[in-house]
């Protein structure tokens, strides 16, 4: 065992240093890249949950303000909740853009269909799904993106 020992440590002794130096320095510098990598997505998906919610102070996540005229209410946002969903979209990891599209794409059909009279009528019926539950699933999907 001591020869084997003998020859590695021969080995070392004998092999210069440098190939060594830039193995650590390259796995210090993709430590390093990791971690600004990591706090500029942390920092990207606070400010993504945070533009959602002031777009929709009042609707979500607790629906305070559910006017009778939310579908022009939702409506008139959509331009603003579609620029908060763009500068996100490269934090998105690339399998999940076609989720993150799709979620995109039902929040923004239920905006252009929702009326008042479904509204009310959701809200009248107890059997169905309320709109309100259904606005706060679209947007609870769109934001499992940024977590």
């Amino acid at each position: 065992m001591d020869v084997f020992l003998n020859q590695i440590s021969g080995y070392f002794t004998k092999v210069p240093g440098w190939p060594f130096v830039l193995i650590a320095l390259a796995i210090i510098c993709a430590g390093i890249f990791e971690l600004y990598n990591r706090k500029r997505h942390a920092s990207a998906a606070n400010r993504f949950r945070l533009s959602i919610h002031s777009v929709l102070s009042g609707l979500y996540p607790e629906p305070v303000n559910w006017s009778k005229d939310t579908g022009v209410h939702l409506r008139e946002r959509l331009l603003a909740m579609q620029e908060v969903i763009e500068e996100f979209r490269h934090n998105v990891p690339q399998e999940n853009i076609p989720d993150y599209n799709n979620d995109w794409h039902s929040y923004c059909e239920f905006c252009n269909e929702i009326t008042d009279d479904s509204c009310n009528a959701a809200d009248q019926s107890s059997g169905e799904l309320s709109e309100k539950k259904v606005f706060h699933k679209l947007v609870s999907n769109i934001l499992r993106h940024g977590v």
